[in-house]
């Protein structure tokens, strides 16, 4: 009995003091404060990034009408309305909400693929798209 007392001790020291140098093998790999420092100094700074849907967000459909033209189809229902671009690679969805006697405003967008089986693009993408073909086309459109 006391011989493996005498092992179980053992083996919880031999565990104990294995467990003891992993901890300090980890400490050695941990990069000091001035490691760190150095190598936040020499990461690019992140690119400025798009808005959602270019800006468009809360605007007034008379502010879409002008970036992105007159709607390829347009429906009204209560408080609410959606706008349809046909666009060669997209289709863009803008979406309004009412807010009381307010008038309408950009609540949402989204992207779908022209053709059948494809992913859809970005928003971003797909009213980039848009503007593009507003700019070709004229203030007529």
């Amino acid at each position: 009995m006391l011989k493996t007392m005498a092992l179980i001790a053992g083996l919880a020291a031999a565990g104990l003091l294995a467990q003891t140098a992993a901890h300090a093998a980890r400490q050695d790999a941990i990069p000091s404060s001035d490691a760190v420092d150095l190598l936040r100094t020499q990461q690019k700074p992140a690119a400025p990034r798009t808005p959602a849907f270019h800006g468009l967000m809360s605007a007034s459909e008379t502010d879409v009408t002008g970036r992105l033209g007159k709607p390829d189809v347009s429906r009204a229902e209560g408080a609410g309305a959606m706008w349809t671009y046909r666009l060669p690679d997209c289709a863009l969805f803008v979406f309004f909400r009412r807010s009381g006697s307010d008038p309408l405003k950009v609540s949402g967008a989204t992207a779908g693929p022209r053709s059948r089986g494809r992913n859809p693009p970005p928003v971003n993408e797909c009213v980039t798209e848009a503007m593009s073909r507003r700019t070709v086309e004229g203030p007529g459109r």
